[in-house]
């Protein structure tokens, strides 16, 4: 019945034209291409690359309120790599095609608040939990209400959502940022929030984080902190330079402990620390290059990961 509702409500969208009189249909999207290379003690290294296409339609259906949809569609020449759910299409799937997101979108004044299937992002680095508009096909979002914007001088993000899950539909999430600039370059938050997993106890987590702007570079930290009784802590920090309006570098430091994030969804590798390196490149307003290395060690036995990323993406 659900995936009778996606198919109808994306059609109604996308495809049947709008009275003459509407706003148009505003579609966007775009094409990426990336190789990854995965390598770790005692395990043969994974390679692949993955061809990967969004096309996101939204139509306005009255004063500041409008429905969107998403259709995603994923080519992994290794599956092991692949973006999307392989529990749900199976281990050898290497294409896969849907509509993994849609719903309403209502902005009033500085706010957005979005009703229906969406990416989700806990923590201003994603430290706590990451379910990103870069996964592709169905079960690998989150079902429910977000907002985000400000109100007065108050930054606001807020999500209650459970996650689109073939197995473990259950699961929930909740989670609300408040963050205060305490001048034009320098941002202070506080995150709380909790997470429901099936058959499991509820783990609860607070987090601090701050941003200072100072020349070219740019600074982020985060900490969280679980109600577990071991293993609960997680730190992310990230400095980012800009050469100029086309090429920046980035280095961050990270630790993630077994029952730090939320469900193990953390956008740093669970149970790990180490360091990522990267430099992004816009070719022109709408391609770019992003190369990224992330050396890591696992903190269960301190064997050594390593994943090559190479990012290549074309906005429409």
């Amino acid at each position: 019945m659900k995936t009778l509702f996606a198919v109808f409500f994306t059609g109604l969208i996308l495809f049947a034209p709008p009275p003459a009189a509407a706003a148009p249909l505003e579609i966007s999207g775009d094409a990426t291409i990336k190789y990854e290379s995965d390598t770790a003690d005692n395990t043969s290294t994974e390679s692949g690359t993955m061809f990967s296409i969004t096309l996101r339609g939204e139509q306005k259906i009255g004063r500041n309120l409008s429905l969107f949809a998403r259709l995603g569609a994923q080519y992994a020449s290794n599956p092991i790599l692949a973006d999307f759910n392989q529990a749900f299409y199976g281990q050898d799937t290497k294409f896969v095609a849907a509509i993994d997101q849609f719903g309403l979108i209502y902005k009033p004044n500085k706010l957005t608040f979005t009703l229906g299937r969406q990416e989700a992002i806990v923590g201003t680095t994603a430290l706590l939990y990451s379910r990103s508009e870069t996964n592709i096909g169905s079960n690998s979002f989150v079902e429910g209400l977000s907002v985000n914007g400000s109100i007065g001088s108050i930054d606001i993000s807020a999500i209650a959502a459970k996650e689109n899950s073939l197995w473990l539909s259950n699961n929930s999430l909740y989670a609300l940022r408040g963050g205060y600039n305490l001048s034009p370059n320098v941002n202070m938050g506080f995150t709380w929030a909790q997470y429901n997993y099936y058959e499991a106890d509820t783990t609860r987590h607070w987090a601090v984080d701050a941003s200072v702007k100072f020349g070219k570079s740019n600074v982020i930290a985060e900490y969280t902190q679980s109600n577990n009784s071991t293993d609960n802590k997680a730190y992310a920090l990230t400095w980012n330079y800009a050469f100029d309006g086309r090429t920046a570098l980035y280095i961050t430091n990270f630790r993630v402990e077994a029952n730090a994030d939320m469900g193990g969804q953390s956008d740093f590798d669970n149970n790990n620390r180490g360091f990522y390196y990267g430099v992004t490149h816009s070719l022109n307003d709408k391609l770019s290059l992003e190369v990224i290395y992330k050396n890591q060690i696992l903190l269960a036995d301190d064997s050594k990961n390593a994943k090559l990323e190479i990012w290549l993406k074309n906005k429409f």
